[in-house]
């Protein structure tokens, strides 16, 4: 126990020294009986805002872990709902449009960025994980042109990455105005690509 007890004072963000437990309020880590009333105990906020409770003072040389049972204040009742709350971590995806969107001319795209870090990736993501609580990004849904008219396309997206710029710092390096983008069948464009190809 001693290991574990200088590891935590390692990671120490406040204490509060010298409380005495109440009646069947904690019980012992090692073996889950219950502690005395009037033990003497100490309260220990770590770094990760969790809290533990060992027997006796931080300058004691042999402690236990104790577990409290009832009597949690509000600051208990905090940790257990984040505990609860598991965190998102979302995979970054590509679109791959289909031949429906490309009839339509427009896909839906989302993208994150870790909140108040300028300087985190911007991460595309798909539909799905965009949908759930991602509390520790700012996240966008933008309606992106793959069809029609090149020079319209370009215009559209360029506007569109302008205003995402503002908010997503980064976004130029993963998205550009023409990216799935396809000439209609049969345009000059559509003729030209296939030249290209036909060169290579």
């Amino acid at each position: 126990m001693s290991e574990i007890f200088e590891s935590i004072k390692l990671k120490l963000e406040r204490t509060i020294q010298g409380l005495k437990t109440q009646e069947l309020e904690f019980i012992y880590a090692d073996v889950e009986s219950s502690v005395p009333i009037d033990t003497t105990y100490s309260v220990y906020y770590l770094l990760d805002k969790s809290k533990v409770y060992f027997t006796k003072l931080i300058t004691s040389k042999y402690v236990r872990k104790i577990i409290k049972v009832k009597n949690f204040d509000l600051y208990d009742q905090y940790s257990f709902i984040k505990l609860s709350e598991r965190e998102i971590y979302p995979t970054s995806v590509y679109p791959d449009p289909s031949d429906s969107d490309y009839s339509k001319g427009l896909i839906n795209r989302y993208f994150i960025q870790k909140t108040a870090d300028r300087t985190a990736p911007v991460l595309e993501i798909s539909e799905a994980d965009y949908s759930k609580k991602l509390t520790l990004y700012d996240k966008v849904k933008v309606i992106w042109a793959i069809s029609g008219n090149k020079e319209t396309v370009t215009e559209v997206n360029y506007t569109t990455m302008r205003k995402l710029q503002k908010t997503f710092a980064g976004i130029s390096g993963i998205v550009w105005p023409l990216q799935y983008w396809k000439p209609p069948k049969n345009s000059l464009d559509d003729m030209a690509k296939k030249m290209l190809f036909l060169k290579n």
